[in-house]
């Protein structure tokens, strides 16, 4: 008597959209053009001009000197009646003079104002200003950057470091840091696309997007924050598609890792660890390498994230003598803080639930463009938009990449939910976050959301659209597998190149 075994269903072709072209050469064509795009934003960007970036310059430069934790300012009581708000309850360090300086002269005239432009003048005069000179004193300055922990800023502030040790100036000191945090992207992009077993154009993609590679060659943490969310999503789909194999000494140093820099940077990218659950039975079978791998990967994450929350909240004022207060600020909060209390905002959301239906409803009905620009590439303070034509198509583009993936394993149901359900939790967090710590109480719209905040979750979301093993294109013509295979580098440079122009005319 034959007894019916059950056919897996078949594995993806070579000629098929995901295989094509040899996937051992999307790691080198990223880097060939991540660093080319990358390189070219680097120094046409003008100092300052990605979002918050001077205060993560501060920040870069506090932990480079060793003010690994950030304190308060010990104002006087008579400094405390004159300075706003902001400045009483914020926290910084101490930095050279010369730092919030430069910040000021080289292009304090540029955000929110499209009639002004970069002044080549003003760069090379702050070039050669030297770090320390003779009568500049040293200066505190608060940062809304102070909270994060020293690690995310490890390769800008190791840079700077090396930099001071040769009196750099403040702007190259920038610029080498900006240096050190595109090496770091594209190292881990690179490392993500080699292990990805799935959804490779859509990293590629993803990580090419005007927005991301915009954040990545700057001093802001985005960049990290979204190579690690992808590194960490790939390595876990790679962990299903072994199936019940024990975990590879990679995967230990991977998820544990890229876990930590998430809860310590953005601890709502955290719940990307469930996709450990794709394979419940190597989870809780024989083999307990996986589970161990689940619990000592969240432990370290929790352990890492609650000490670095007791020492930000331990720490009392910094003890200095003679160090005056910088006021150095671009953004002019005092009138949206006393109105901003999270526990009440609480209070309203569990009194009046149905309201939150309300909020998301109005809010995606006001805001829903620009979440949607400020995915794709918002530049600048978020003042420069790019052409109409990047915007309808880099949607498509992400689609049509996700309709070539195919599951990591063969439980196809329960992986899509999965998928759903993370990006669910994920984004969800995000809007929560925001409405009780940056929305004013009882507010009818979340504030202070941006796109580029999604897409660290933008992987999982996509990957819900794959076709399973059955191939939604066929291409068996040589010229179609030929185009499928080269259409996504030819648009990635188009849409860089665009937006090379476009920060080109925004700023000179």
């Amino acid at each position: 008597m034959r007894v019916k075994t059950r056919k897996k269903p078949p594995k993806p072709k070579d000629n098929c959209i995901e295989n094509s072209p040899d996937p051992s050469n999307l790691p080198r064509l990223f880097l060939l053009i991540g660093g080319f795009f990358g390189l070219v934003m680097l120094l046409l960007t003008p100092p300052f001009q990605v979002p918050d970036e001077h205060d993560h310059f501060f920040r870069a430069v506090m932990i480079s000197s060793g003010q690994f934790v950030a304190k308060s300012y010990p104002f006087t009581e008579t400094e405390r009646k004159k300075a706003p708000p902001k400045y009483l309850k914020g926290k910084g360090g101490v930095v050279p003079v010369s730092i919030p300086y430069t910040t000021r002269k080289v292009n304090h005239k540029l955000p929110f104002h499209p009639e002004n432009k970069q002044q080549l003048s003003d760069l090379k005069e702050m070039l050669i200003l030297p770090l320390h000179m003779k009568g500049m004193p040293e200066v505190f300055i608060n940062t809304s950057a102070g909270g994060y922990a020293p690690v995310l800023y490890l390769p800008a502030a190791l840079t700077i470091a090396a930099g001071k040790l040769i009196n750099l100036s403040p702007l190259w000191l920038m610029y080498l840091g900006r240096l050190a945090n595109l090496m770091v992207f594209l190292s881990l992009v690179y490392w993500t696309l080699k292990i990805a077993p799935t959804g490779k154009w859509i990293i590629f993609l993803l990580a090419l997007m005007p927005m991301s590679l915009f954040l990545a060659p700057s001093l802001s943490i985005d960049g990290l924050i979204i190579a690690s969310s992808l590194l960490l999503t790939a390595t876990l789909l790679d962990l299903d598609r072994n199936g019940q194999q024990p975990v590879g000494q990679r995967a230990r140093f991977i998820v544990p890792g890229t876990l930590t820099i998430l809860a310590l940077g953005k601890v709502v990218y955290c719940p990307l660890i469930i996709l450990i659950f794709l394979s419940p039975k190597a989870i809780f079978g024989k083999d307990r390498s996986r589970l161990y791998l689940f619990v000592g990967s969240l432990g370290l994450a929790t352990i890492s994230y609650l000490i670095w929350h007791w020492f930000t909240s331990t720490t009392g004022t910094a003890t200095i003598t003679n160090i005056p207060f910088d006021y150095t600020n671009f953004q002019a909060k005092d009138k949206l803080m006393p109105l901003l209390n999270s526990k009440k905002q609480l209070q309203f959301l569990l009194h009046f639930p149905s309201s939150i239906f309300t909020i998301l409803s109005r809010t995606m009905q006001e805001q829903g463009r620009h979440y949607f620009e400020s995915f794709i590439g918002l530049l600048g303070w978020l003042d420069t938009r790019l052409p109409v034509w990047i915007y309808i198509s880099y949607p498509i583009a992400l689609i049509v990449g996700a309709l070539g993936s195919h599951p990591t394993g063969n439980r196809i149901l329960i992986e899509k939910t999965l998928l759903t359900l993370i990006w669910a939790v994920c984004s969800g967090a995000i809007l929560l976050g925001f409405y009780l710590l940056a929305t004013p109480v009882g507010n009818a719209l979340i504030g202070g959301i941006q796109g580029r905040y999604f897409i660290p979750t933008a992987l999982p979301l996509l990957l819900i659209f794959n076709f399973g093993y059955r191939r939604p294109i066929k291409t068996n013509h040589p010229l179609a597998v030929h185009f499928t295979s080269i259409w996504p580098v030819f648009y990635t440079c188009i849409v860089l190149l665009t937006t090379i122009f476009t920060i080109w005319n925004r700023y000179y």
